[in-house]
């Protein structure tokens, strides 16, 4: 009864070896046959795109490996801080010199004003003496 179990579970893993080298040897077969009909240029494309991803990997890994470190389990703190029952107060006032208005929030007056913009017009016949000025 023994030796039949070993004999299927040494029967499964050659399989499933079998099942990866055959799954590999068509990875190969299929990269050859599209490496050897694309341009260089897609080529250098791809192999940008593969280094790209093979040097994400171990970086990828490095930030799990420090992130499930640092969410491990933790001592508990000594002792309980007590708390407040009564929630902070915060005051928030108005500034003192200026009445409130129901108005609609509008920049102050010295934005407000329209400023004589100089443009320099680039191109043309005539670049060093052409200025244009426009109001807004």
């Amino acid at each position: 009864m023994m030796d039949e179990t070993m004999n299927r579970s040494r029967g499964g893993s050659r399989l499933k070896i079998f099942a990866g080298l055959v799954a590999l040897a068509f990875a190969v077969t299929l990269a050859v046959i599209v490496g050897s009909r694309l341009s260089d240029e897609a080529l250098a494309v791809l192999a940008g795109a593969v280094c790209g991803v093979g040097a994400a990997i171990p970086t990828s890994l490095l930030v799990v490996a420090v992130s499930r470190w640092r969410d491990g389990p933790r001592a508990p703190p000594m002792a309980p801080v007590p708390q407040n029952p009564y929630p902070p107060v915060v005051v928030v006032a108005p500034p003192g010199g200026q009445p409130g208005s129901h108005a609609w929030n509008t920049l102050p007056p010295s934005f407000g004003t329209p400023v004589q913009r100089h443009f320099t017009v680039v191109g043309g016949s005539s670049v060093d003496t052409e200025m244009v000025a426009y109001d807004r």
